[in-house]
């Protein structure tokens, strides 16, 4: 089947000094799908999520959203138009509940501006029942268990913290939800948990972007895989395709391939 590529990249680059961080990087996330970004750590996989999210500017190349041309975009106007993601660490407000930090990830969704709320404190208590709904929503979504939510984000186990960083993402409502290295720290019963949960977000609909460097849980998830080397795209493909990829396997998976080769469908 077909799928219009709900973001798109051609020759995104990025130069730090005189070091190409990014250099020329073309791809396309589709819907429906995990596409999973590899690469040996300081390849720029980080640094290319930064440009996608705006939190980088890009010194040349054009990233698309839905059709919108979005390269000089700020962070919020890509977040309205659909984009969220998750950090390597979890970056959360420790004096918060898990509920209030999955809202504040609902924000675009308030009705009314702080200056309209300080005006008319009485649409406060409103707007936040709306917003703890929408973020109960994906907190379950998210398969966070309800006895956490109302706990502080610091007496949270870290793979419980892990799905509250999803579950704020997702109550922005994404088309697009870019995942750095979601399974760090994880043993491998939440790996595969967690596996599971964002095989079943990119089912919803949603274009995923997953960077990982748990290459079981990459092959076994991802329809597509592009990988990066020193800033530079070497190759993308199926999970199968990138197994066999001499270049690839130089200069990322390594001469035994086996264990990975497993994963993949």
């Amino acid at each position: 089947m077909n799928r219009i590529p709900v973001l798109s990249t051609h020759g995104l680059s990025k130069q730090f000094g005189g070091v190409a961080a990014v250099s020329g990087v073309s791809l396309d996330l589709l819907p429906g799908i995990v596409t999973a970004l590899i690469g040996p750590n300081g390849a720029g996989k980080t640094t290319l999520i930064n440009l996608l999210t705006g939190v980088l500017r890009s010194d040349g190349g054009t990233i698309t959203l839905k059709g919108e041309e979005i390269t000089k975009a700020p962070m919020h106007t890509r977040a309205r138009l659909g984009m969220a993601r998750t950090y390597q660490t979890p970056q959360m407000i420790h004096e918060l509940s898990a509920i209030a930090n999955v809202m504040a990830g609902a924000y675009r969704f308030g009705a009314d501006s702080l200056f309209k709320s300080i005006l008319r404190p009485w649409t406060v208590a409103t707007e936040n029942e709306a917003l703890a709904e929408r973020a109960a929503m994906a907190l379950r979504r998210a398969d966070v268990p309800e006895k956490w939510w109302d706990r502080s984000a610091l007496d949270l186990p870290y793979g419980i913290q892990r799905r509250v960083e999803i579950a704020r993402a997702l109550a922005q409502d994404p088309e697009v939800l870019l995942l750095d290295e979601p399974a760090a720290g994880l043993n491998p019963s939440e790996t595969a948990e967690l596996a599971t949960l964002l095989e079943s977000i990119a089912r919803d609909g949603r274009a995923v972007l997953l960077v990982e460097h748990d290459m079981p849980m990459v092959m076994s998830i991802s329809s597509h895989i592009v990988v990066v080397n020193f800033g530079r795209k070497i190759a993308d493909g199926t999970p199968a395709e990138i197994s066999s990829n001499p270049d690839v396997i130089a200069a990322y998976l390594g001469t035994d391939t086996e264990h990975v080769v497993e994963g993949v469908r």
